[in-house]
């Protein structure tokens, strides 16, 4: 399942004309993070509020000031009594009651149980929205001044909100991508910090993996691969990928995803990790996608039927519900994973 975030830069970038973003709270590392998919081209509305006690408590950034000015054809619109949170890209919609913060978008753990529904611009619900908008006041330097002061005077404790966009032990965020290269034993290591089933510089990745899902001690196996399925659909990098997994992944897709992900990544670096993420789809995904023995597409599994019900595709025994059966075929057999490591494609 695809955070709200990731659905709402999903809407935003697919925006030509117009984009409005309207929330009483906005912290300015998701202001940016929203804005970076947004094409220059389009014109930027945010409305917000600013209380000095929204500020003191760190639910709001007034940092958003700055970030509005420095885009180009984008205006910052205050309204006091704002609750309401609508995003508005074209014609589409998403409301509900999710703010622009890190936790109600599901940005940082623990998330908030928020609404995020789809609605367009002629709803009559949203057009009454959109011109009680119409009288937020422009937001000034001045008032960010004032309000800024206020806040210092208040002596308040931080609230849950204002958490950031969350950082991994490793500094990562919104670019997480797994190093373990063998997902298969993660269970073993998870049980048994020396394990030795896979080598160490194995074991040290997939235990670093395990530090930043903070996964709690003493689970099934099957409960801890439900684990590990939620704590990687919560991460926007992974979260793009697996949305794009049922229209077809192909390893020439999936690479430039992770060098898109990690700019400045060298190519052979790009298809060594592409195939240790697409082996973490086959292992905890194993029931709802696969890798086509010819194509070498990360895909959706193609339905059973008949007999077929009790066998895996390829006519293979289907693997028990929650087994880290690996779906996925050796990245070396894949002639686009070996190009890329300067090798021979394995013969058809």
């Amino acid at each position: 399942m695809m955070v709200d975030g990731e659905r709402l830069k999903a809407l935003l970038a697919g925006a030509e004309r117009r984009i409005l973003l309207c929330a009483p709270f906005i912290k300015a590392k998701v202001l940016k993070t929203l804005l970076s998919v947004v094409a220059e081209s389009v014109e930027v509305r945010i409305v917000t509020r600013w209380r000095p006690e929204d500020v003191a408590t760190g639910v709001s950034d007034l940092e958003v000031f700055e970030i509005a000015g420095e885009r180009l054809r984008t205006e910052l619109a205050l309204l006091d009594d704002l609750h309401a949170k609508l995003y508005v890209a074209d014609d589409k919609c998403l409301l509900g009651s999710a703010n622009l913060t890190a936790r109600a978008l599901g940005w940082a753990e623990p998330g908030n149980v928020e609404l995020l529904a789809p609605a367009t611009a002629a709803d009559p619900d949203v057009v009454v929205l959109l011109e009680r908008l119409e009288a937020a006041e422009p937001a000034t330097f001045a008032r960010r001044s004032e309000v800024a002061t206020a806040a210092e005077k208040l002596a308040l404790p931080k609230l849950g909100e204002s958490t950031d966009v969350a950082e991994w032990s490793d500094g990562r965020s919104l670019d997480w991508l797994p190093r373990c290269a063998a997902p298969d034993k993660l269970y073993d290591m998870y049980r048994d910090r020396n394990t030795t089933v896979v080598a160490e510089e194995t074991r040290d990745d997939g235990l670093a993996d395990l530090r930043d899902f903070k996964i709690r001690p003493g689970l099934t196996r099957d409960a801890f691969i439900e684990a590990v399925r939620d704590a990687v659909q919560r991460i926007p990098s992974m979260a793009r990928i697996l949305s794009e997994v049922p229209r077809g992944v192909t390893d020439s897709r999936g690479i430039v995803f992770v060098e898109k992900s990690r700019p400045g990544l060298p190519n052979v670096d790009a298809a060594k990790q592409w195939g240790i993420l697409r082996d973490w789809i086959g292992v905890f995904f194993a029931h709802e996608f696969e890798v086509a023995p010819e194509s070498f597409v990360t895909r959706l599994k193609a339905p059973l039927t008949g007999a077929g019900r009790s066998r895996a595709a390829g006519g293979q025994p289907a693997p028990p519900p929650g087994s880290p059966t690996r779906s996925t075929v050796n990245s070396s057999q894949s002639p686009a994973l070996a190009l890329a490591r300067g090798c021979k494609p394995a013969p058809a």
